[in-house]
């Protein structure tokens, strides 16, 4: 996974060895690009070696994983009650063609955090957004941050102005709606930002650099997802107490919307012990460390 800056990962990992001295877990650390390590879990599967026994694995990877055979069915290992445990939309999103290969242990959402100490009403509109974000912006912070990167972040900040105009980008049987009214509308909102009320330089952030700038106090507006939150309220944060967060705001005949992220474990389906790594799983998503988490 990515480095375990916080050690709570270590901390869960050794309550379960001592536990299961038989069958200990060890971690590794890959850089922090999400892509890198997905390319990591790739090149194992490619080369049809074990590799990993347990895939700590991006929501966005289970069909591609799947698909191509790499991971464990976990269907039948779990009971009703377990499953009425976690969000339904984070079982969906560990699911393909009907069966269960993710386990849900990291759920996350995208938010749009502002400045509250310069924010008087948090915007519920589009038309909100930009008046404020225009009106507050000055030499030293520009008025809205958010990911423009040519990456999944970037599908993400489109998806939530998409939804917050009232589209959607596919249809349940497959038909594209990218050339709809709404998908356009959400272009324009984005597009027309850049050099206005963004940085010129926004379409190459990805969610730490925006997340950098708006800490820093170089920002009214920023579209990112939980984990900044803490980051903010720490003493070494130029905006700690100053800050609050709303959903993504909308347009006429949309809502508040957020795009789903967050993390999740799978088996791989070359593992060596599948019932270990399934027993780890057990352990690492019980209400008990996920609290701790």
């Amino acid at each position: 996974m990515e480095p375990d800056g916080t050690g709570v990962w270590r901390d869960i990992i050794e309550s379960f060895n001592s536990a299961h001295p038989g069958t200990p877990v060890r971690l590794v650390e890959g850089p922090p690009s999400t892509d890198t390590r997905e390319d990591m879990y790739s090149t194992a599967f490619l080369a049809g070696r074990s590799g990993y026994d347990i895939v700590y694995c991006d929501v966005i990877w289970v069909p591609k994983f799947a698909a191509a055979g790499w991971l464990l069915d976990l269907t039948d290992r779990l009971s009703a009650a377990d499953l009425a445990d976690f969000l339904p939309a984070d079982l969906d999103a560990g699911r393909y063609n009907g069966r269960l290969y993710r386990m849900p242990a990291f759920t996350d959402a995208g938010l749009l955090y502002y400045r509250r100490d310069l924010v008087r009403r948090p915007p519920e509109t589009f038309q909100d957004l930009v008046s404020a974000a225009s009106a507050l912006q000055n030499t030293d912070r520009v008025g809205y941050l958010w990911q423009g990167k040519q990456s999944e972040g970037l599908v993400t900040n489109y998806l939530e102005v998409l939804w917050g105009y009232g589209g959607e980008w596919i249809t349940a049987d497959g038909r594209v709606l990218l050339d709809s009214a709404e998908a356009l509308e959400a272009l324009r909102f984005l597009k027309s930002s850049i050099g206005r009320f963004s940085p010129q330089g926004v379409t190459t952030y990805t969610e730490e650099e925006s997340r950098n700038l708006f800490q820093a106090g170089r920002g009214v507006f920023l579209r990112n997802w939980f984990y900044v939150w803490q980051l903010l309220g720490r003493p070494d944060s130029e905006v700690a107490g100053k800050v609050a967060f709303v959903p993504m705001v909308h347009g006429p005949g949309g809502m508040r919307a957020a795009a789903l992220g967050g993390w999740g474990f799978a088996v791989s389906r070359r593992s060596r012990n599948p019932d270990a790594a399934w027993g780890f799983i057990e352990f690492a998503t019980r209400p008990q460390q996920l609290r701790q988490l």
